[in-house]
């Protein structure tokens, strides 16, 4: 299923381009694209080098179209496998009341977006990843629903094995600006040990004043403990206006996660942001997170894979 992936990239990257030509000039799809940067501040131990300094974590392009959606990290350059593909999928709309997705798609759980452009994109929870899989999505009324199967692929590493499957769904209520949703998810589903994750979410506009995104979610694992987790996010989405911005979007997140005991809710991240939008076709995200279990204050591992406690700069641009 992988190679297909890649196939599909392909086509989806030419047909994307093309798209993005006649839309200079006809306009059909502005501002879809977009091409990012991503640092973090960085501390490590007293007497190793600088104390602190500023490390490009990711290079994020994306090309977004009414029926494909490619989404590529090109960071670190120098890894072994240098694209990581974050999203990659094509959709047809065979029915009038359905239409199918197939490729690398974000699991439909919960109310979560990884877009550069939306509020707290890095500190979202990343165990609800993406997979290649395909997906229902239909429409009846104020009530949206998905269906999907996740293919888990192979395991290359030494001892090959097939990975179980995933299916799921997602429900969806619409109204007078309030969104409630449900989701299920079944992990290794043709197998005795089956788990199932779910989640319910809320999402309640204001108007064009306030936006509160909230999730409440279980993710079971193999002990007997509580895994259950909830986060919160909250913008200010009137904005103001800075000096060197046309629009400045302010925004805090509290997320919950296992302690070590395995228990939920043992550990939290608090992240506060700035989304802030220079010119018509760029932004500027600032964000900082606290976490609380950092033993020592800023003190980060050197691989950089922890943003914990520090300070976070993400450079875009829509094209």
């Amino acid at each position: 299923m992988k190679k297909i992936g890649l196939i599909l990239i392909g086509l989806l990257l030419f047909s994307s381009f093309s798209y993005a030509s006649v839309a200079v000039i006809e306009k059909i799809i502005p501002n879809s694209n977009t091409f990012s940067f991503y640092y973090s501040s960085k501390r490590i131990d007293k007497g190793v080098g600088s104390e602190r300094f500023w490390h490009l974590k990711s290079t994020r392009l994306g090309w977004i179209g009414d029926n494909y959606d490619v989404d590529l990290d090109l960071a670190p350059l120098v890894a072994g496998n240098p694209i990581s593909i974050k999203q990659a999928w094509i959709k047809f709309t065979p029915f009038k009341f359905m239409n199918i997705s197939l490729g690398k798609i974000t699991y439909p759980f919960c109310n979560v977006s990884s877009k550069t452009t939306s509020n707290i994109t890095n500190f979202q929870p990343t165990f609800f990843g993406a997979d290649w899989m395909v997906k229902f999505n239909g429409k009846f009324d104020k009530l949206r629903w998905y269906a999907y199967w996740a293919d888990g692929g192979i395991n290359e590493g030494i001892s090959a094995y097939d990975t179980p499957s995933t299916i799921g769904f997602r429900g969806k209520y619409s109204l007078a600006g309030l969104d409630v949703g449900a989701s299920i998810r079944i992990n290794d589903w043709d197998d005795d040990d089956r788990k199932y994750d779910w989640g319910a979410d809320l999402l309640y506009e204001l108007g064009n004043i306030a936006k509160f995104n909230c999730q409440v979610f279980n993710l079971p694992d193999d002990d007997d403990n509580s895994d259950l987790n909830f986060f919160l996010i909250a913008s200010y989405e009137k904005g103001f206006i800075l000096p060197f911005a046309k629009k400045t979007i302010p925004y805090l997140g509290y997320f919950s996660r296992n302690g070590i005991d395995g228990k939920g809710a043992k550990e939290s991240n608090i992240v506060i942001g700035l989304n802030m939008k220079p010119v018509n076709n760029a932004f500027i995200k600032l964000e900082y997170n606290i976490d609380s279990a950092i033993g020592e204050k800023g003190i980060l591992s050197t691989d950089n894979q922890n943003i914990s406690n520090a300070l976070s700069l993400e450079i875009g641009y829509s094209f």
